[in-house]
């Protein structure tokens, strides 16, 4: 537990140093002539590993979108990027199709190495076999790290997703289907 305070603590100090001079914009897709989306479109492969009994952890996959924040520019050199997923699970007859929106803070490591960390908000599509589909709500936190190769980039990211409770197939009581998943993913920055 100390090494993830101490590597906090030093990403926040890393960030945090290369603020002097620059400023804060509020809405810089409206106020900031310059900005730019600088969009990235990523292929997304992984696991889902559910702390729900009975539900079987399993492949996921699915697409991601991301690009510079457009509500805030950061200070210094470091981003804000929002990152648009959409992921599939489809395991013993249960499929969940989550919408995430995660916006991450990125913090340069290196030229071509970026690490990044943040919360997010979302939902989930549960259908049972055996059950109509239902919508839950997610929130969600997650770091991730991307290597770039030009314009092309490869990353990974660990996210522990909570869910609202449902009732399930008429179950005697509700049930939330919080999951962790490790994802890696490969894209084009355009």
């Amino acid at each position: 537990m100390n090494k993830i305070k101490s590597l906090a603590l030093s990403m926040l100090i890393t960030s945090t140093s290369s603020f002097a001079g620059d400023e804060f914009k509020f809405l810089p897709i409206f106020s900031d002539d310059n900005y730019k989306g600088n969009i990235e479109v990523a292929a997304v492969l992984g696991t889902m590993n559910h702390k729900t009994q009975g539900l079987d952890n399993g492949l996921t996959y699915g697409v991601e979108l991301s690009f510079d924040c457009p509500v805030f520019t950061l200070p210094g050199k470091n981003l804000l990027r929002q990152q648009l997923n959409l992921n599939r699970y489809d395991e013993n007859g249960v499929s969940i199709t989550s919408i995430e929106m995660n916006p991450y803070y990125f913090v340069d490591m290196d030229k071509d190495l970026k690490l990044g960390f943040g919360p997010g908000i979302g939902a989930m599509n549960v259908k049972p076999d055996t059950s109509s589909s239902e919508w839950l709500f997610t929130v969600q936190a997650s770091a991730g790290i991307k290597y770039y190769m030009d314009a092309a980039f490869v990353g990974a990211d660990i996210r522990y997703q909570w869910t609202s409770e449902n009732d399930f197939n008429g179950m005697s009581q509700k049930q939330d289907l919080d999951n962790t998943r490790v994802l890696f993913k490969a894209g084009y920055a355009f």
